[in-house]
């Protein structure tokens, strides 16, 4: 389904007063493989798999509709913006997570 779509959005948000956040979102590291431009909530590690303004954008309060609805627009309706930030993310998507990178990251830090 990623390879259907224009942008991947996921608005992560804190519960209980920052006590719960979304972990990394793996989701995100998915759309980015099948050059997607991603909408995140700032919520833990999600704020992390996108690169705000480069893969797609991070909304500092998803709960703001306007905020929401504004950069859900941008990121549709600018084809220019939209196709660079596919790009980008496939390009990042590639370089920081592909299994031989990861595999690779974890071998250095179990070996220091």
């Amino acid at each position: 389904l990623y390879g259907c779509a224009d942008a991947f959005m996921m608005l992560c948000r804190n519960r209980w007063a920052g006590l719960e956040q979304e972990g990394f979102g793996i989701v995100f590291a998915e759309a980015a493989a099948c050059a997607v431009p991603q909408l995140a909530g700032d919520s833990g590690g999600a704020a992390e798999a996108v690169v705000d303004g480069e893969t797609g954008y991070v909304v500092a309060d998803p709960h703001d509709v306007h905020a929401v609805a504004d950069r859900l627009v941008a990121l549709l309706e600018d084809d220019g913006a939209r196709t660079a930030m596919a790009m980008a993310s496939r390009s990042r998507a590639v370089a920081e997570f592909d299994y031989s990178v990861l595999v690779s990251r974890l071998r250095e830090s179990l070996q220091a």
